[in-house]
């Protein structure tokens, strides 16, 4: 499965076009940080109560690929791979989760990818997450029930991406629900030590803004 995203979030653009027009602009990288999330208002967050995440960041790169049994995509530098995987484990486990291994049937699995090259178009299809999504064969893939993620015709170098997925609620037609969505835009620029503080305020923030969330 392809999923492809075209268009631009408008709520996006127009922050881009705000920045742009203060005097000068912006003086630090992290001034253009943005952070967005969608989820599905019908979904029942309070009734789940385990959760599971790779240890490993995924690299979109925006290339196709050809998944076969046993494939793994590129992983991002794990310095930022932990960043990323701690700051979700934090907020989930804050947020009355507990943590257990995929193969223990979790309640929620949530995907964590990074997008590091800058294009108008880009998409990264249910291979990727072969490697992690146990027992799922040829043809599954994702879908938003009540909502749909934001459409995004550019985003710039760095960009993390949260998909919050729930296993059990397979369609009938092989798709799994994306029942929670974040995106943090242009974390992964300047410094080792600046880039881990923007990943983690980023992903805070994410969770901060969705406090239906919490159990």
């Amino acid at each position: 499965m392809r999923k492809s995203y075209k268009g631009i979030l408008l709520g996006l653009l127009l922050a881009v076009i705000y920045t742009a027009c203060i005097p000068e602009g912006a003086e630090y990288v992290d001034e253009l940080d943005i952070v967005y999330t969608n989820y599905s208002e019908d979904f029942n967050f309070t009734s789940q109560n385990t959760y599971s995440v790779p240890d490993r960041v995924i690299k979109i790169t925006g290339d196709e690929i050809d998944g076969e049994e046993g494939f793994e995509p590129e992983f991002i530098d794990p310095v930022y791979s932990a960043t990323i995987i701690a700051s979700i484990r934090s907020n989930m486990n804050a947020l009355g989760y507990r943590e257990v291994d995929k193969s223990a049937n979790p309640d929620l699995i949530i995907l964590p990818s990074a997008l590091q090259t800058d294009q108008v178009f880009f998409y990264y299809d249910w291979w990727y997450w072969n490697w992690y999504y146990p027992g799922w064969g040829f043809g599954w893939g994702w879908y938003y029930p009540g909502y749909f993620p934001p459409q995004v015709s550019r985003v710039r170098t760095g960009t993390v991406f949260l998909q919050m997925t729930q296993p059990s609620g397979i369609s009938a037609s092989d798709k799994i629900p994306v029942v929670w969505s974040g995106i943090m835009n242009g974390l992964l620029e300047g410094s080792r030590d600046q880039i881990a503080t923007r990943i983690t305020n980023g992903i805070n923030q994410a969770f901060n803004q969705s406090p239906y969330l919490a159990k």
